[in-house]
C-alpha cells in the first residue's frame, strides 16, 4: 500500500482577492517544503544510487537514549554505505548495549574501543575519524556539542530542540553559519518538516493553492509528560542532584527547556512553516501546571497568540495532561481556501469541498536520506539559518510570554542573557538546584 497516496480533486487555478497580504514576500520567505521536495530522493531507496558516490560514511552518535538509538537505525536504513563508527553516552547501561554489537557489520567500534563513557565522550566521538555526528543528548548540551563538531569539520544531524535559551540559540546560529561557510551540512530533527505528505501540502500552499496565507491555528497536545519522574523524595541518597536531573531531564527547564521546547515545538515549527518561516514581532499568552511534578519545574500547558509584522496572527495550544483530548494539527487559512493537517492526514479545501488530500508517515528516515544526498553530492544542507532558528526563537518567546504573563516583542526577546545552565565542564558532581517553577504574573523577563 502506498502510505503517501494523494488525491487531486481539481487542478483549477486560484484567483487572488484584494486582501493586502503580499504573496511575493511570502514566496521569497518560502520554507523548507518546496526545496526539500525538489532535492529529496523520493524515487530512489538509496541516495548514492543517484550520483555513484559509494564512499562509506562513518557516523558517530552522541547520546544513546530513545532518539539516539532511533536516529542510529534511521541513518543506517537511509544508505547501505553508512557505518556506525563511534558512540558515547554518560550512562553506562546505554553504552553496554553496543558492546559486541556489530548489527550485521553496520557497527564497527574496533572491538568496543570507540564506545565512550562520560561527559567528554562527545569530543572523543568527534575525534575518532567520523564524517557525520549525530547529537541526541539532552538539549542543553546541543550548543556546546555542535560548536565542537563544526570546529572539527563534521557534518551534523542534531535532534530538536537545539537551544533552550537565547544565548544557546545565538551560539547554534553562529555554529550553523560557520558550518555553511565551511561546506558542512547541518540538519535538525524536527521530523514533521521531512514527512512527505506535509512537504507536499506546503509545496502546494507556497504555490498559491489556498491564496495568500492569512492566519494559522496550531495545536500539539499529548496525553502526558514523557519520562515523568517520580517524586524527588525517592532519589537515592547516594545519587547527586545533577545525575537525577539528567535521568529525568524532560522535567527540568534547565536541561530540556520546558515542554514547549521539548515536545510542543513540533506544533510551533509547523505553525512557523505555514507562516513562511518568518519571526513574529509580538507574543502574549498563558500557561501553567495542571499536574505538577514534585521537584520539577516544567509546565504542562501553553496557550499563545503571535502577531506578525504584516498584521497576520497565529495561535497555538499545547499541553501534556493525562486524560485530555490529544489531537494535534494545523488549520491554515488562505484568501482562497483552507489547508488542514492532523493525524488523519492533510487536505486542501475550497468552498467547503476537499480538492486535494494525502496521508503519510513521519519522516524519520527521509530526513537522513535528504542529509546524505547533500553530503554525497557535495551540496550544503542547512535548515537552521532562516528556518529552524525562527521555530526555536518563537518557542522561547512563547515560553517567556507564558511565564511572565507579559507582551513579549521579538526585539526584547533577543536581548535576553538568561543562560539556563552552563554545560562546559559539567559532570555528575556539578552542583544543581532547579529553579522554582515559573509563576505567571510574578516571573520576570531576564
Amino acid at each position: 500500500m502506498n502510505q503517501n497516496k494523494q488525491i487531486d480533486v481539481t487542478k483549477s487555478k486560484n484567483n487572488d482577492n484584494g486582501l493586502d497580504v503580499h504573496r511575493r514576500s511570502f514566496v521569497k520567505q518560502a520554507s523548507l517544503g518546496a526545496a526539500a521536495v525538489s532535492l529529496s530522493p523520493l524515487a530512489a531507496p538509496f541516495v548514492q544510487a543517484q550520483n555513484g558516490n559509494n564512499k562509506v560514511l562513518k557516523v558517530g552518535v552522541v547520546g544513546l537514549g530513545g532518539r539516539g538509538g532511533g536516529a542510529l537505525n534511521n541513518i543506517l536504513a537511509a544508505d547501505p554505505n553508512t557505518k556506525i563508527w563511534a558512540v558515547a553516552d554518560i550512562f553506562e547501561r546505554r553504552t553496554k548495549k553496543y558492546e559486541g554489537n556489530t548489527k550485521g557489520g553496520r557497527i564497527d567500534t574496533d572491538g568496543n574501543k570507540r564506545i565512550f563513557l562520560g561527559f567528554d565522550g562527545y569530543q572523543k566521538v568527534i575525534d575518532s575519524g567520523v564524517d557525520i555526528v549525530i547529537l541526541t543528548t539532552p538539549p542543553a548540551f546541543r550548543p556546546l556539542h555542535l560548536a565542537a563538531a563544526v570546529a572539527a569539520g563534521k557534518h551534523v544531524f542534531m535532534e530538536k530542540p537545539f537551544a533552550i535559551d537565547i544565548p544557546g540559540l545565538k551560539s547554534v546560529v553562529d555554529s550553523a553559519r560557520k558550518a555553511q561557510s565551511a561546506g558542512l551540512s547541518v540538519m535538525t530533527g524536527l521530523v514533521w518538516r521531512y514527512s512527505k505528505h506535509l512537504m507536499e501540502l506546503h509545496k502546494r500552499i507556497q504555490g498559491g493553492e489556498i491564496g495568500d496565507v492569512v492566519s494559522v491555528s496550531s495545536s500539539y497536545c499529548g496525553g502526558g509528560r514523557p519520562n515523568k519522574m517520580p517524586d524527588i523524595k525517592f532519589k537515592p541518597a547516594t545519587m547527586s542532584n545533577m545525575e537525577w536531573s539528567l535521568r529525568y531531564w524532560q522535567n527540568y527547564l534547565e536541561l530540556g527547556g520546558d515542554g514547549i521546547l521539548e515536545f510542543m515545538i513540533h506544533g510551533l515549527d509547523k505553525m512557523c512553516w505555514a507562516m513562511g518561516d518568518q519571526m513574529p514581532v509580538r507574543c502574549y499568552g498563558i500557561g501553567g501546571n495542571m499536574k505538577p511534578v514534585v521537584g520539577a519545574n516544567s509546565w504542562d500547558q501553553f496557550s499563545l497568540n503571535f502577531e506578525y509584522a504584516d498584521g497576520r496572527r497565529a495561535d497555538f495550544l499545547g499541553r501534556q495532561i493525562p486524560g485530555t483530548y490529544t489531537a494535534s494539527g494545523d488549520s491554515i487559512l488562505g484568501t482562497n481556501g483552507i489547508a488542514e493537517a492532523n493525524k488523519g492526514g492533510v487536505s486542501i479545501k475550497r468552498d467547503g469541498k476537499v480538492i486535494w488530500q494525502s496521508k503519510g508517515g513521519l519522516g524519520y528516515q527521509h530526513e537522513h536520506e535528504i542529509l546524505l544526498q547533500h553530503i554525497r553530492s557535495g551540496k550544503v544542507y542547512n535548515d537552521v539559518i532562516g528556518k529552524m532558528e525562527h521555530s526555536h526563537a518563537l518557542a522561547i518567546m512563547g515560553r517567556t510570554a507564558g511565564y511572565t504573563g507579559q507582551l513579549i516583542s521579538s526585539k526584547q526577546l533577543m536581548t535576553s542573557t538568561d543562560q539556563l545552565i552552563d554545560c562546559e565542564g559539567l559532570n555528575f558532581e556539578t552542583a544543581f538546584e532547579a529553579r522554582p517553577a515559573a509563576e505567571i504574573g510574578k516571573t520576570k523577563f531576564s
